[in-house]
């Protein structure tokens, strides 16, 4: 990702292989230059120089038998395909938020406040303030009626106009833009915040105008899972042990992957493979992919033991209705999996996203007598 081909997602907390000023492929989010590398760091430890090894998946379509999911995986070692890095592993999503002069590029100008309010299909959107940076305008909104348990992730056809009903946006109207952070109000309902690019006159702001809501909410499926690999096993533990043969062994005698999801209701596993001391599982949503856990907004995947304590990041690659998730089988080292001689290695791996659905209705927002 050379020649300025590098960019940072404040969103995702990811970085992209794209230009700074692009939208994110994954949440729509306008990218950042990627932060210069704070000097004095650490050298990374044994457990993140094994997370180093896990590799990105080539796409793999559920379609297929297992045999064309274990060839891209071993395509995968030699071209890496689209791929989509889950967030870091944490107990729990938390909730975006922005911090000024970081993620807005720069310091604040200027600031008004409006508290105006509109309604439509039983929900109030309010204006409560325009905050303006030398490159950004952020704006500041108050949503009540929206279902319990969502938030607020993208607004639909945003429009700002001034008094004479002119544009104050350079494209007239944004048809989807993900929000910069959601999170419940002090009194109730969900504060919201949605960043632009470019500083907007706040004093010449007279309506602002939406044709819609995005909310979401955040939905997860635990997969069962068991490996019986016997010579991993023997060496698993051996403090100094290189596990890099994985990659290159053929074959696998009285291997065992197995794979099931008894509770989930928007996934389902279509085919499991165990090559090159990989674990690959293929899933495909039920019904809506957007309201299931292959929904690309902050998806992520954690791999734990059976009781769910230690927790390692896995990688996903999703397009569509279909996924596949992939982690290295050395890496069950991380998180101290251990059985007894003869029995299989059991973990739970967990899919999260954000499941979003559109929240119809029309919001012209302006003040009393506007």
């Amino acid at each position: 990702m050379a020649g300025g081909r590098q960019a940072w997602c404040p969103r995702c907390d990811e970085v992209r292989a794209a230009r700074p000023g692009a939208d994110c492929p994954v949440c729509g989010r306008r990218l950042l230059a990627v932060p210069a590398e704070r000097p004095g760091q650490p050298r990374p430890g044994r457990a993140d120089r094994l997370l180093g090894r896990l590799r990105a998946l080539a796409p793999a379509a559920t379609a297929v038998g297992v045999a064309l999911l274990v060839l891209a995986v071993v395509a995968s070692a030699f071209a890496a395909g689209r791929l989509t890095r889950t967030t870091p592993a944490a107990p729990a999503a938390a909730p975006t938020t922005t911090v000024p002069g970081f993620l807005d590029e720069g310091p604040e100008t200027g600031r008004r406040d409006f508290n105006w309010e509109a309604r439509d299909a039983g929900v109030a959107v309010e204006l409560r303030s325009v905050t303006v940076g030398t490159t950004f305008t952020r704006l500041e909104l108050h949503v009540d009626g929206v279902p319990r348990g969502r938030e607020v992730s993208a607004l639909d056809g945003l429009r700002v106009r001034d008094l004479r009903g002119r544009d104050l946006l350079a494209d007239g109207v944004i048809d989807h833009i993900a929000t910069a952070a959601s999170r419940p109000g002090a009194r109730g309902g969900i504060d919201t915040e949605v960043v632009l690019d470019r500083p907007l006159d706040q004093g010449a702001v007279a309506s602002v105008e939406l044709a819609g809501l995005t909310v979401a909410r955040q939905v997860s499926e635990e997969l069962q899972a068991s490996l019986h690999d016997p010579q991993l096993q023997r060496r698993l533990g051996n403090e100094g042990n290189d596990l890099d043969w994985l990659h290159q062994r053929t074959d696998c005698p009285g291997c065992r992957l197995r794979v099931s999801c008894p509770d989930c209701h928007t996934i389902r596993v279509t085919g499991t493979a165990y090559r090159r001391g990989r674990v690959v599982i293929a899933v495909e949503a039920v019904g809506r992919t957007a309201g299931s856990v292959l929904s690309p907004v902050r998806r992520r995947v954690l791999v734990t033991d059976k009781d769910g304590i230690t927790e390692l990041p896995g990688w996903i690659d999703a397009d569509g209705a279909g996924g596949v998730i992939s982690f290295g089988a050395d890496l069950l080292e991380v998180i101290g999996l251990r059985a007894p001689p003869g029995e299989p290695m059991e973990f739970k791996v967990t899919v999260a996203a954000l499941a979003e659905q559109p929240l119809p209705g029309t919001w012209t927002i302006r003040g009393a007598g506007g």
